[in-house]
C-alpha cells in the first residue's frame, strides 16, 4: 500500500512544481504582480489560466486524497492489504493521475469522469475496510 501512496505523493509534488513554474512565468511575464501572493485578492478571471488551473489542481490533491491516505494506512494497520485492496489503491491513483493531467489542460468532461471513477474506487476501499471489520 505504500507504493500507491508514494505515487500520489509524487503526483502532488509534480503538480506543485507545475504551479510554481506557472506562478514564476506569470510574474516574469508581467501578468501578475508579486503583491498578488500576499492576499490572493486578484479575481481568478484576471489571472493566467495556467496559474489558476495548476493552483486548483494542487488544492484538489489535498481534498479527497486525504481519505485515500487514511484508507491505505488503515489497511496496513489492520493487515487488509490483499490483492483486491491493492488493485483498488492503484486504480484510484491511476484515476487521479488522469484527473490531474486533464485538470492541468483545462479539459472538463473527462476530468469529471476520472474524478468520479476515483471516488468510486475510494468508496470501494472504505467498503472493504468496513465490511471486513464487521466480519471479524
Amino acid at each position: 500500500m505504500i507504493y500507491p501512496m508514494a505515487a500520489l505523493v509524487l503526483l502532488t509534488f509534480y503538480v506543485a512544481l507545475r504551479m510554481f513554474k506557472a506562478r514564476v512565468s506569470a510574474i516574469k511575464g508581467g501578468q501578475v504582480a508579486m503583491e498578488h501572493f500576499r492576499t490572493y485578492a486578484t479575481p481568478s478571471d484576471q489571472l493566467p489560466q495556467a496559474m489558476v488551473l495548476s493552483q486548483r489542481c494542487y488544492n484538489n490533491l489535498f481534498e479527497m486524497p486525504i481519505l485515500f491516505y487514511a484508507a491505505c494506512i488503515t489497511a496496513m494497520v489492520t493487515q487488509l492489504t490483499g490483492v483486491f485492496m491493492l488493485a483498488l489503491a492503484w486504480l484510484y491513483v491511476g484515476c487521479r493521475v488522469v484527473q490531474a493531467t486533464l485538470h492541468l489542460r483545462g479539459k472538463i468532461r473527462w476530468r469529471m469522469r476520472s474524478f468520479m471513477a476515483s471516488n468510486v474506487c475510494l468508496l470501494a476501499m472504505w467498503g472493504v475496510l468496513l465490511g471486513t471489520s464487521l466480519i471479524r
